[in-house]
């Protein structure tokens, strides 16, 4: 048995986990037509509505609307939406601050639920449970390419009314019974974040099959002015919110290897699943059969230390990282322990968007599943991992099993 590194011994690998993000000639070009042509801004030069038409194609949806990050994908969404102040959104506890920022932002209240442990989205059930008068919209984020339970969001949304906002930041091109997600809502949000599926360093879009909500969306975009076929004029406060011409040059270069990239992912995975399924106290996520592609931008695993001589996962991943395999541990702070969603720290003018429901669900401990996960769980193999050959793979697999059978010594 060879040694752990994290004791002295040598690591398994050596060299950096593959180069993300993924680029090369053709962003340099992409970049470089942008500069040459002297038409940097959204309108002036072609790069942005062409970006717009090529996602609209790719993703399957009727509209696209491109802005400036995937925080404001979200917060368009909702003021087009007719969310403010006074409604609430719900959301799981287990997301990335972007997600009850946008909905601040709008003016609105979030109201954070607990995750379902099998795909760390949101619970419908808990959706169910937290629904009131106020309920304007569900926002359900799909994780690390997993996507939620659309059926159950989508019938809920239907027996009250309600707008369904899908956070795709994590999962472009993944499918749900053969659509993509961000289709089967009324909005799917995209982010083009260094850490997303496409990249370009920031970016987002907005996608909608309802053309009213599209020409609004546009409108709140660009400082509420009118749209072309639209039938209001300046009547919404707007803001600049337009992606650039250089970023939707490089997004359109990535959109096109981004399948490629995708099946890579999903190749990779799946032997990763085949070859770490048997190992006692690792179990990779089983993928609800109504996923038709889970588009993998972490590989998740369930990490049960009762099964693996109660080594915590964090003493787990400590050694795995001095193996030179580093994985994560999912999102540290939940949507419920955040000062701005709990009424911790907020001024006087903001306490009356804030709902007290919000501290009593923590209090009464109603996130049992997400903060387990967050605590025990969950581990995030990020998709730079995914993305090399096979010896990286290899080197994953050797690196777990190298931990798994020092477990002894990890206990001393």
């Amino acid at each position: 048995m060879s040694k752990l590194a994290l004791l002295g011994g040598n690591p398994v690998r050596t060299d950096p986990p593959p180069r993300w993000p993924l680029h090369d000639e053709l962003e340099v070009e992409a970049a470089t037509r942008v500069a040459k042509s002297g038409k940097w801004q959204y309108g002036l030069g072609t790069e942005g509505t062409e970006l717009e038409a090529e996602f609209a194609e790719w993703i399957g949806s009727e509209y696209a609307i491109a802005t400036i990050n995937g925080t404001e994908t979200m917060t368009l969404s909702l003021k087009a939406a007719g969310i403010g102040p006074g409604d609430e959104v719900i959301m799981p506890t287990t997301t990335f601050i972007a997600c009850p920022l946008s909905v601040l932002l709008a003016g609105a209240v979030t109201v954070p639920v607990d995750i379902d442990p099998a795909n760390l989205s949101i619970d419908p059930a808990a959706v169910e449970a937290a629904l009131t008068p106020q309920t304007k919209a569900i926002m359900p984020v799909h994780l690390a390419g997993i996507p939620a339970d659309l059926d159950a969001i989508i019938d809920i949304a239907d027996r009250h009314g309600l707008i369904v906002l899908e956070d795709t930041a994590q999962a472009q091109g993944a499918e749900w019974k053969g659509k993509k997600v961000g289709t089967l809502g009324h909005f799917g949000s995209y982010s083009f974040q260094t850490a997303k599926t496409m990249v370009s360093g920031d970016g987002g879009i907005i996608t909608t099959n309802d053309k009213a909500l599209a020409d609004l969306c546009r409108s709140y975009r660009q400082f509420g002015l009118p749209q072309k076929e639209g039938n209001h004029i300046y009547g919404v406060t707007g803001g600049n919110y337009r992606i650039s011409e250089f970023v939707s040059a490089i997004l359109r270069v990535q959109l096109s290897r981004v399948d490629e990239l995708i099946d890579r992912r999903i190749e990779n995975a799946r032997i990763l699943t085949r070859k770490l399924g048997d190992v006692p106290g690792l179990h990779p996520f089983t993928l609800d059969e109504r996923i038709t592609r889970c588009s993998y931008l972490s590989y998740s695993i369930r990490y049960e230390a009762n099964e693996l001589e109660g080594v915590h996962r964090d003493t787990f991943l400590k050694a795995l990282a001095s193996e030179g395999i580093s994985m994560r541990s999912g999102y540290t702070t939940l949507v419920h322990e955040m000062p701005l969603c709990n009424g911790e720290n907020l001024r006087p003018e903001d306490l009356k968007r804030f709902s007290g429901r919000n501290i009593d669900a923590a209090k009464n401990g109603q996130f049992p599943n997400a903060e387990h996960a967050r605590d025990h769980t969950t581990i995030w193999a990020v998709q730079n991992w995914l993305l090399g050959d096979a010896d990286v793979t290899e080197d994953i697999v050797r690196a777990v099993y190298k931990v798994v059978e020092n477990l002894g010594a990890l206990k001393s």
